[in-house]
């Protein structure tokens, strides 16, 4: 990894602790502050897929007072990674945005055979929290091409 690479990397993975730290004890966060940390979530991500991983983040400034449980974005960004062949000529793409009271985390599908280290209880664990907290449901669509997860906003 050459030095600046390098300097990215470190700067991305400190952020993402104090950020997880910092929010361990709050219910929720401004959508912002999500934003903001699931961008550096990202960045550490690239490190290791390069073009392979392509992450869009389209969300207008008057949503980013809104709310959200606070590491939310990081476990659909895994989620999708984990189970997505990752390819630089054929990229895995994430479209993050909010539409109306959801937050939507999409990605094309490009399904791998095999997830070694997943437990299926990601997903059920946040529908825990969520539904403690809203009275709006996650909601989970696939349509073949896509894998779209909507989260209420609060």
């Amino acid at each position: 990894m050459d030095p600046k690479a390098a300097v990215t990397f470190l700067d991305s993975l400190s952020k993402t602790y104090r950020y997880i730290l910092k929010s361990s004890e709050r219910e929720t966060v401004p959508l912002t502050e999500e934003l903001k940390f699931g961008e550096s979530f990202v960045k550490l991500q690239k490190t290791r897929f390069g073009e392979g991983l392509q992450v869009n983040f389209k969300v207008d400034e008057e949503d980013f007072h809104r709310k959200i449980v606070p590491v939310t974005l990081q476990n659909l960004l895994e989620n999708a990674i984990k189970h997505n062949i990752i390819d630089e000529d054929e990229p895995l793409v994430i479209d993050v945005f909010v539409e109306g009271d959801y937050l939507v985390v999409q990605n094309n599908l490009q399904r791998k055979k095999f997830v070694e280290t997943s437990n299926k209880r990601g997903l059920t664990n946040l529908q825990s929290f969520y539904r403690y907290l809203s009275d709006k449901p996650i909601v989970v669509e696939e349509d073949g091409a896509f894998f779209r997860i909507k989260i209420p906003l609060i």
